[in-house]
């Protein structure tokens, strides 16, 4: 079966794959886009097994990966035009949040606009303000109604880690048994 990956992943991608998985191919930074492409089909066509991912993409065999190329790059899907209405939408849902939850102060004429608008665009939860708006939203004290954003594993993953690294004191409960001495004077 020939297959090639969408065109959508770009070089750097494609690289940050190869090194992820450990595939055999030699100097991969010096190759252009097309020769990346070339030698990544070659190797994935000889190959049996790669190196399992549970971080990143949650790929663990070859024709996962190899699925994972043909389809388009989940990062990219939007154009940078795409991506500028995405982001207003999530301003305006934003400053719906802000203004209270109040329908007559926003760009809204609904509550339901509001909320198809933020069901439409929470699909690109990678963007870091579709996943404020969520959040915001999620807030509203006038309905039961909760949009979630749909992010990628490395995504969640990076959230994580940040979380964890961003904290600045761990709770912990320390028992030790010694004497105490307390004195009244």
């Amino acid at each position: 079966m020939y297959w090639r990956p969408h065109k959508t992943h770009s070089r750097k991608d494609m690289i940050e794959l190869i090194k992820l998985f450990k595939l055999p191919i030699e100097d991969v930074e010096d190759m252009n886009k097309k020769q990346v492409t070339n030698a990544l089909v070659a190797v994935l066509e000889t190959i049996k097994t790669i190196v399992p991912d549970d971080y990143y993409y949650g790929i663990h065999s070859v024709n996962e990966l190899k699925e994972h190329l043909i389809k388009p790059n989940q990062k990219k899907q939007l154009s940078i035009k795409d991506k500028n209405e995405v982001i207003r939408v999530s301003k305006l849902v934003i400053q719906f949040a802000k203004a209270g939850f109040n329908v007559n102060l926003s760009f809204f004429n609904t509550m339901d606009d509001v909320y198809s608008e933020a069901r439409r665009v929470s699909q690109y939860g990678d963007i870091p303000s579709i996943r404020r708006m969520c959040q915001l939203l999620n807030k509203n004290p006038y309905t039961d109604e909760r949009v979630y954003p749909v992010m990628s594993l490395k995504t969640q993953n990076d959230l994580r880690v940040k979380k964890v690294t961003s904290q600045k004191y761990w709770r912990s409960l320390t028992i030790k048994n010694e004497k105490i001495v307390v004195r009244f004077d």
